[in-house]
């Protein structure tokens, strides 16, 4: 499966615009993240972060041993996102599971 994965506030602390370099990785986001990868799933970053800051998030993500395909920045910010493929995001034990349900 090819899966989406957004930065802030689902892998890691969600922080004001000069201050993500000192996010930190939420319980479990890497962990889960780098099996999805090692189980063969195409790993995709996609964000709202600009991508002035495309250096430091790379960074971020190779400093927190992060394990991905692809990071796409630009992502429009809404309050709401309606889609039909959409994993609501409530913590990452959780998420493994619906995953683990729509490969079976």
């Amino acid at each position: 499966m090819q899966l989406i994965i957004d930065m802030d506030g689902t892998i890691c602390t969600e922080e004001k615009t000069y201050s993500r370099s000192l996010a930190k990785p939420l319980s479990g986001s890497i962990e889960s993240i780098n099996k999805l990868y090692d189980d063969g799933h195409i790993i995709i970053i996609y964000s709202s972060r600009s991508w002035m800051e495309f250096e430091m998030t790379t960074h971020w993500l190779k400093q927190n041993g992060v394990k991905y395909h692809q990071l796409v920045l630009g992502k429009p910010i809404g309050d709401v996102w309606i889609d039909d493929r959409a994993v609501e995001f409530d913590n990452w034990e959780n998420v493994l599971k619906k995953i683990e349900n729509k490969v079976k």
